[in-house]
């Protein structure tokens, strides 16, 4: 698949439509990688600046969320009938901006009980 040059809407949003109407219509389970950068730039024949900006899109809307050194993962949807509003309910960017802080506090943390660990491993 391409992006349409007689298409008068920009590149990352062609491309930001067409994953979402993927993650709709397929439907690609909440917690389901997408493609890396590299493929899905492959895949659009675009840049990984132009597919970035396209996952930005989405990742604003709540349809994904991205992982810092992970990728793109596709978020909970709200449930249909209103059930479990609050389980369901799309995360703020608040809430995801807290948890990629964590996620780092954590790496980091790993990262030096790694280094505490190294020199053991090699007796």
């Amino acid at each position: 698949m391409t992006v349409e040059a007689h298409d008068p809407r920009s590149k990352k949003v062609q491309i930001a439509d067409a994953l979402r109407d993927e993650i709709a219509s397929t439907p690609l389970p909440a917690g389901h990688r997408l493609a890396s950068l590299r493929d899905l730039a492959d895949r659009f024949k675009v840049t990984t600046v132009t597919v970035g900006n396209a996952l930005k899109v989405l990742a604003d809307e709540g349809v994904i969320i991205s992982v810092p050194t992970r990728g793109y993962f596709v978020q909970d949807r709200p449930s249909e009938d209103g059930a479990g509003q609050d389980a369901s309910a799309p995360v703020s960017r608040d809430e995801i901006n807290a948890i990629h802080s964590e996620i780092q506090q954590l790496a980091a943390r790993v990262a030096e009980l790694e280094k505490r660990t190294q020199p053991l491993s090699g007796t």
